[in-house]
């Protein structure tokens, strides 16, 4: 069995199917001017986005009403100057969680104040780090497995 597939029956045990659809994403790579990683895309079949694992992931639905990776990333590209190859997943308190859809780490959690240091990855707090979202993705499930209620970093 490969990883998506069992990552996608340990979710499933824990709660209801919701992903989105592959017209979604191709429409998150158009408004972002990016190409999404093929596991991301894999994943987002299944889920999409909310409460997992102790984190509040963006939804990537952007037509539900609610806080959506498409308008957050813009909103930061925009603000902060949020390099262009990051899509913004989740902002938990006094952080912020990005996937750089160009190079590994893929997914790399780090403290707010250093958003500026995402191209040089000159960070003073050195950052959370897992090499593909299907890794962090994994840590989100057995963090939820394990009810601990917040993310224990991998």
């Amino acid at each position: 069995m490969n990883k998506i597939c069992e990552l996608k029956l340990r979710y499933e045990r824990l709660l209801p199917v919701d992903g989105i659809s592959k017209t979604e994403l191709n429409e998150i790579q158009t408004k972002l001017n990016v190409h999404l990683p093929e596991d991301f895309c894999e994943i987002a079949l299944f889920y999409s986005g909310g409460l997992l694992g102790g984190i509040s992931n963006y939804s990537f639905a952007n037509s539900d009403g609610s806080t959506n990776i498409v308008d957050e990333t813009i909103s930061l590209r925009k603000s902060i100057n949020l390099p262009s190859r990051f899509v913004a997943l989740a902002e938990p308190a006094e952080s912020l969680i990005v996937m750089d859809t160009q190079s590994t780490p893929s997914i790399i959690w780090l403290d707010a104040v250093e958003v500026n240091k995402l191209d040089s990855r000159s960070f003073l707090s050195e950052p959370d780090e897992w090499s593909t979202y299907a890794d962090f993705f994994a840590q989100l499930l057995n963090d939820e497995e394990a009810g601990n209620g917040r993310m224990i970093p991998g």
